[in-house]
């Protein structure tokens, strides 16, 4: 492996790391700098469309499903798979996102055990998210926490 192909896989990795920690915190500022002005967004195993949609469209969801401030969440990312050509790169990571709060009606806890397949770009020397496919492999727990 050339060490530019070690700073992209490193830099990808980070990427959706950052993205986590951002869902974690509710720091939704941080979208502006990993996400694409434009993205393909697949979130049909949550029964929404696949579609293009701004940014901002793509953020809003997010918002929707973590906004209770009382509801803690922690997503982990791992098993990463990345290929780079150019400034165009696809990565698939497994997600373990664990969500809790106390006395919800239903259920205190749900856990996403999933994929996200994602094509990135390149663009003044850092990557941006432009294509992301969210594959839900099973589920435990209320998910009404996060609908």
């Amino acid at each position: 492996m050339s060490l530019q192909t070690a700073r992209d896989w490193q830099a990808i990795a980070e990427l959706r790391h950052r993205f986590g920690r951002a869902l974690d915190e509710r720091q939704w500022s941080v979208f502006d700098t990993i996400l694409e002005p434009q993205l393909d967004v697949d979130l049909s195993a949550f029964g929404i469309a696949a579609a293009t949609m701004p940014r901002a469209q793509f953020v809003a969801l997010y918002q929707h499903s973590f906004r209770r401030p009382e509801m803690k969440s922690h997503q982990l990312y791992a098993n990463f798979e990345i290929s780079v050509v150019g400034e165009v790169a696809t990565a698939t990571s497994s997600l373990f996102g664990r969500h809790w709060m106390a006395d919800f009606p239903g259920g205190a806890h749900f856990t996403l055990h999933a994929r996200y397949h994602d094509r990135l770009t390149r663009a003044s020397g850092d990557w941006r998210l432009a294509a992301t496919r969210l594959e839900v492999l099973f589920t435990e727990g209320n998910v009404g926490l996060i609908s």
